[in-house]
């Protein structure tokens, strides 16, 4: 299926614009006046050098993945026990370097950067290659390494993802696929969220039947140097580099009441609501599957009478649900 695309100078209030679809989207022009993508476009050793220049030998998650995976960041059987790398704390600079060198020779080992702070690791980069002003108060991050796949995953927040060095490509899924596109144990997950067993792009279709019901659905974002793509949260995306060398800078941002007042992700509640609700007998999880409805998914509405203070959680009353929020960290606490 195709997805659309947007020049970032079409949309005026572009932030609350992504906010308000669940969609992704390409977006263009939205760091165009970056020295670096310039840099990027001409050479791969030259933007390897730029970085080299803002670099500090930051520690950074540094995969090492072993060549007969093919650049595959997965498990290596169905136990879920074992994976296709090894995970080392590497000093950014010295990683830059490395990959240097391997451009003048053979060597086949496959490294990637994951999700690195560009503040702590490239202090002065952004100064040089400034955020787009309704990104200026969120940290951006930076992905870097050889040709690799990601599996289909998930992320909890809004999500602009900046193609900078060589080619990335998206297989994208809405949330509701989960049935269909194998998920690995939650509790088993590399890193985050769980993940898909299947490839999105040439999915095994005798191993994994079920992905044949999502398989005309899957979206295709094929980012050059330069394009960047929204991705909604919750939405799975399955990323696969393919050049020698490839770097990406994201920025998520959260929602303002989870993340800035109470400090707290839904997936938090997810994971609490799978210790405490799943294994209860079958009639007291229908019981609280409507009192989920109710509460949660139907939005139903509460009158309220300001003038006599009788805000509540339900009408998203800041203070009431700060307090309510301290009172059950305390509880946890305790238990």
């Amino acid at each position: 299926m195709k997805i659309e695309r947007i020049s970032a100078n079409e949309v005026n209030n572009l932030r609350g614009y992504l906010e308000g679809v669940n969609t992704p989207i390409i977006i263009t022009d939205l760091f165009k006046s970056w020295p670096a993508l310039e840099i990027a476009k001409n050479s791969d050793e030259k933007i390897l050098r730029y970085l080299i220049n803002h670099a500090k030998p930051k520690l950074v998650d540094t995969l090492i993945i072993d060549d007969k995976y093919n650049g595959l960041i997965g498990y290596i059987d169905d136990t879920f026990k074992s994976y296709t790398f090894k995970k080392y704390d590497a000093p950014f600079s010295s990683v830059i370097k490395k990959m240097i060198i391997d451009l003048k020779s053979n060597d086949k080992t496959k490294v990637a950067v994951q999700s690195a702070l560009i503040k702590e690791c490239l202090t002065s980069f952004l100064d040089k290659n400034p955020s787009p002003d309704f990104l200026k108060d969120i940290e951006p991050r930076i992905w870097l390494g050889n040709s690799a796949s990601v599996p289909g995953h998930y992320d909890c927040d809004y999500n602009i993802a900046l193609n900078l060095c060589g080619k990335r490509t998206f297989y994208l899924l809405p949330t509701e696929s989960i049935n269909d596109i194998y998920v690995a144990p939650i509790d088993k997950s590399i890193t985050g969220p769980a993940i898909s067993l299947v490839d999105f792009e040439q999915p095994n279709l005798k191993k994994f039947p079920k992905f044949s019901k999502v398989k005309d659905d899957v979206l295709k974002a094929s980012l050059n140097e330069g394009e960047a793509l929204f991705i909604p949260p919750l939405w799975w995306h399955n990323v696969k580099a393919t050049e020698r060398i490839n770097i990406l800078i994201n920025y998520w941002w959260k929602d303002e009441v989870s993340n800035k007042i109470l400090g707290c992700d839904p997936s938090d509640s997810l994971l609490h609501s799978i210790l405490t609700i799943r294994h209860l007998p079958t009639e007291q999880k229908e019981s609280w599957k409507k009192l989920f409805d109710h509460y949660i998914f139907e939005n139903t509405k509460y009158s309220k009478n300001e003038d006599e203070g009788c805000n509540s959680i339900l009408d998203g009353d800041i203070n009431q649900m700060k307090m309510v929020f301290e009172a059950i960290k305390e509880k946890l606490k305790t238990n």
